[in-house]
């Protein structure tokens, strides 16, 4: 999808621009752009990431780069875009905007709008006719398609997709020697899609990384989809080095991945330790997962083997298991 939209997408800048009379739209700067999601329903529709996929194109059609980052509930972005601060805000819908002589406002589409300060005018004049081109494009349904669907995969008899990142997927699964359905349903697992997820403690993005992780594998913005995705992976190939010597094949290897994902991987060196003092085969996920309960007990912190105390492993355990039913079921309904 990225790389048909980047022809198509730059083709219609061109197209635009030559419909704008005034002087230069920009001094190079990059467009500084906030997406809000207040008052959005919530469920399965992919706003953020719409919006996110949506901005990058723009500012790709302009000739500029793009910071794009997700407003906070409380913070009042349209004082920000009236006082320079911001270039482009996206709101969910045009309700939400009272009127405003010093703001400019396009609908993006049913999903919501984009505004711009009215002193802006020739940024706002070319986004107008940047969106209404981009409504005529027959690729238009092919990229908005994968970010408005119902991603439950159990609920799914067939599809040409999975997810609006599909493309990204593959690349780096390649990367693993993974099949992209697995990555997917890993992603899946850790977001539902959803690139601006936020767990409570702190782990963000489409892969649900924790603030540390992300920067030691290079993920600078984990809202961006690619650096999230590509940050992702290579934690997934570090903590796969750790059980190539383990696992029987490369189906319990990746078991053996999920649960470090999920859990960590000292956490997992742990119950692969404490299995092997029970005299238990560790080169199948499912024997270790088998007396993952018993490390719940205060006794289990007296063993040498421990090295982090006591561990309730029903999480991780049920983790493995959900992402390989759903990798199953991608395998089934998408070629």
């Amino acid at each position: 999808m990225r790389a048909l939209s980047k022809l198509f997408f730059a083709a219609l800048g061109m197209l635009c621009l030559a419909s704008c009379i005034r002087g230069p739209l920009h001094d190079g700067s990059p467009l500084r752009c906030a997406i809000s999601l207040a008052g959005a329903e919530s469920g399965s529709r992919l706003l953020c990431g719409y919006n996110y996929e949506l901005a990058e194109r723009f500012a790709e059609a302009e000739g500029r780069e793009a910071t794009i980052r997700l407003a906070g509930h409380q913070e009042s972005v349209i004082d920000s875009l009236k006082h320079g601060k911001l270039d482009l805000v996206m709101l969910p819908y045009a309700d939400s905007l009272a009127a405003d002589s010093l703001l400019v406002w396009h609908p993006a589409d049913s999903c919501g709008i984009w505004v711009f300060a009215a002193a802006d005018e020739a940024q706002a004049e070319f986004a107008g006719n940047w969106l209404g081109q981009l409504h005529t494009l027959p690729e238009y349904a092919q990229l908005r398609q994968p970010f408005l669907d119902i991603y439950n995969p159990m609920t799914r008899v067939s599809a040409d997709f999975i997810s609006p990142y599909d493309s990204l997927i593959k690349v780096y699964a390649d990367t693993l020697g993974w099949d992209w359905k697995l990555l997917a349903a890993l992603i899946y697992q850790e977001s539902k899609f959803h690139i601006e997820a936020r767990s409570p403690r702190g782990a963000a993005g489409l892969m649900q990384l924790v603030p540390n992780t992300a920067r030691h594998f290079g993920c600078r913005d984990w809202l961006d989809p690619e650096e999230n995705i590509r940050a992702g992976s290579l934690m997934l190939r570090a903590v796969e080095q750790k059980y190539k010597h383990i696992a029987a094949n490369n189906t319990e290897l990746a078991k053996y991945t999920l649960a470090a994902y999920n859990a960590g991987a000292s956490r997992i060196a742990d119950c692969v330790r404490y299995a092997r003092h029970l005299g238990v085969d560790v080169s199948y996920w499912e024997n270790v997962a088998a007396v993952i309960p018993d490390m719940k007990h205060d006794s289990i912190a007296a063993l040498d083997a421990i090295k982090l105390g006591t561990f309730h492993g029903r999480e991780t355990v049920s983790y493995v298991r959900r992402v390989n039913r759903y990798y199953k079921h991608y395998r089934h309904i998408c070629p």
